[in-house]
């Protein structure tokens, strides 16, 4: 149930924010306050989701980019592998991380909305340490309740990057962590179940789409 929750969740996140600002957020992001960068992810989102010669293929590839420059993808697949990224071989953490990459390209990349955008309201910022921000938002949409969302996010040499998503009081990081701890305690505590799982899965899931080897290669020469 918490795993189809927080798959849920994810989706709907993402499918609001992330795809549009394949272009125009690394220098956007840099030049905002964390409020305006969220705003303009939501603005963009908009635009990109509402443009009929997107096919999958190039929704699947800006997915990508926009993970890739928007989001700290490093830094959160630390999080998410949690204890067992300090007992991962350096193979093992970049295997990880590229895998963790496919596996959200693949999972949620072709699950977004075209009109969610819409319906993203920024309410209020606060400072969250010294490098940091908390965006807190809302989304309102016709046919379900409201949703809190808090955006927490961390400034680096290319501006603003999202490094969790708390729906309503909920870490959605933590939640991933806590589904990726439990493949690996389920088998003998060895990581490399869980790596074998998430090759499979996003291999899978490519096979059925048809986009995520492309994606990949295309996103590798930006």
């Amino acid at each position: 149930m918490l795993k189809q929750f927080t798959r849920r969740l994810i989706c709907l996140c993402f499918g609001i924010a992330i795809t549009g600002a394949v272009f125009s957020l690394p220098a956007r992001a840099a030049e905002t306050d964390p409020a305006d960068f969220l705003r303009a992810l939501a603005d963009d989102a908009i635009a990109v989701l509402s443009d009929d010669h997107l096919d999958q293929t190039g929704r699947a590839q800006g997915f990508r980019q926009v993970l890739r420059r928007g989001f700290d993808i490093p830094a959160v697949s630390r999080f998410v592998l949690g204890r067992y990224w300090r007992a991962a071989s350096r193979v093992e953490k970049e295997e990880f991380v590229q895998l963790f990459e496919d596996y959200m390209v693949a999972v949620y990349g072709g699950r977004l909305g075209r009109d969610s955008g819409k319906f993203l309201t920024v309410t209020s910022q606060r400072a969250d340490g010294i490098d940091g921000a908390i965006v807190s938002s809302n989304i309102k949409r016709p046919d379900g309740p409201v949703i809190m969302l808090d955006w927490r996010l961390k400034q680096g040499d290319h501006g603003w990057q999202v490094v969790d998503i708390m729906a309503e009081g909920m870490s959605l990081a933590l939640a991933q962590r806590s589904e990726f701890a439990s493949v690996i305690r389920a088998n003998g505590g060895k990581l490399s179940s869980l790596l074998t799982k998430l090759r499979q899965k996003t291999q899978t899931l490519a096979l059925n789409q048809g986009t995520l080897r492309q994606t990949n290669a295309d996103a590798s020469t930006q």
